[in-house]
C-alpha cells in the first residue's frame, strides 16, 4: 500500500502507457484526489500495470476503455483498497481525454482505472484524477471504434498495456 501519511497534494505527474504499441499520455494532478492520484502513480511506478490487459469496453452514455487488473477479469486488485475522497469529483459530465480511478460495488478504490475517449457521464463510482492527451484519447477511440467482443464487455481488439514510463 502506498504511503499515506504527508502525501503530495499538489502538482502532477506525466505518466505514459503504452497500449497496443501506441502512447497514451496521462497526466496525473495530484490537487483533484491527493490520495487516490498517488496510489495511481505508485502503482504505476512499482510496474503494476506492466503487461495488464483492458478489459471493459464501455460504448453508451459512458465512453472508456477500463484497465488496471492485472487479473483481466474486472474483479482484480492490488490486494489493498481505500475510500473515495469526499472532496474529489466523482461521476458526473466529463469530457474526452479524463483519466478516472473504478471504484468497486462497496466505493473502494483499487487499481482500476477509465481512460475515456469521448464525452461521457460517469456514475459515482468514477473519481476524475487526470487527463489523456489528445493523440492518446484518439488511439482508445480507435481500439472503442473496432467495436465490442461477442461477451458485449471487452474490447473486441485484444488490448494490452505493454509498458509505462514515468515522466
Amino acid at each position: 500500500m502506498p504511503p499515506s501519511d504527508n502525501i503530495e497534494k499538489t502538482g502532477s505527474t506525466t505518466v505514459t502507457l503504452t497500449i497496443n504499441d501506441a502512447p497514451v499520455v496521462l497526466t496525473v494532478d495530484r490537487a483533484m484526489a491527493p490520495c487516490a492520484a498517488n496510489a495511481f502513480i505508485s502503482l504505476a511506478e512499482q510496474g503494476y500495470y506492466n503487461d495488464t490487459s483492458c478489459h471493459k469496453l464501455s460504448t453508451g452514455d459512458a465512453k472508456y476503455l477500463q484497465c488496471g487488473d492485472p487479473s483481466g477479469t474486472g474483479n482484480g486488485g492490488p490486494g489493498y483498497s481505500y475510500p473515495v475522497e469526499k472532496e474529489a469529483k466523482a461521476g458526473g459530465s466529463v469530457g474526452s481525454g479524463t483519466l478516472a480511478l473504478v471504484a468497486d460495488s462497496q466505493h473502494r478504490l483499487g487499481s482500476q482505472f477509465a481512460l475515456v475517449y469521448g464525452d461521457s457521464k460517469l456514475s459515482d463510482s468514477f473519481l476524475v484524477i487526470g487527463s489523456i492527451d489528445k493523440d492518446g484519447a484518439g488511439s482508445i477511440s480507435d481500439i472503442a471504434h473496432k467495436g465490442l467482443a461477442d461477451d458485449g464487455l471487452t474490447p473486441k481488439v485484444d488490448t494490452k498495456i505493454g509498458s509505462v514510463v514515468m515522466g
